[in-house]
């Protein structure tokens, strides 16, 4: 009986770490991906004053930047939705997105330079 009861009671605790561990980068990547986003919003409202010469680079930037947005927001929500058993394998998928995401919204920055 004792036993059983030790078992459960590390069951219990290693889902409650899972879930923190879990919610804890969720929370993250938020607040990191909300910047980015706000970055490449910015540098929107500065490709619409650009020359039409240029323009048309930075629309094709900007396309790409929201592209690599949808898809690691689609990652973000299978995240969210993810049990705590699985969610590390979507982990990996996130993080490929986020790098995605960063690449182009520092090579559209660069731009600006």
């Amino acid at each position: 009986m004792c036993a059983t009861t030790n078992t459960k009671t590390i069951e219990k605790t290693d889902a409650s770490t899972m879930k923190k561990k879990k919610d804890d980068y969720v929370a993250k990547m938020k607040s990191q991906v909300e910047k980015v986003n706000a970055e490449i919003d910015n540098l929107e409202k500065k490709s619409e004053k650009a020359s039409s010469d240029i323009k048309a680079e930075y629309q094709d930037q900007l396309k790409k930047a929201r592209a690599a947005q949808k898809k690691l927001q689609k990652n973000m929500d299978e995240l969210g939705k993810a049990s705590e058993e699985t969610w590390e394998n979507i982990k990996d998928e996130v993080e490929h997105a986020w790098k995605a995401l960063t690449s182009s919204a520092n090579y559209f920055k660069s731009q600006f330079k």
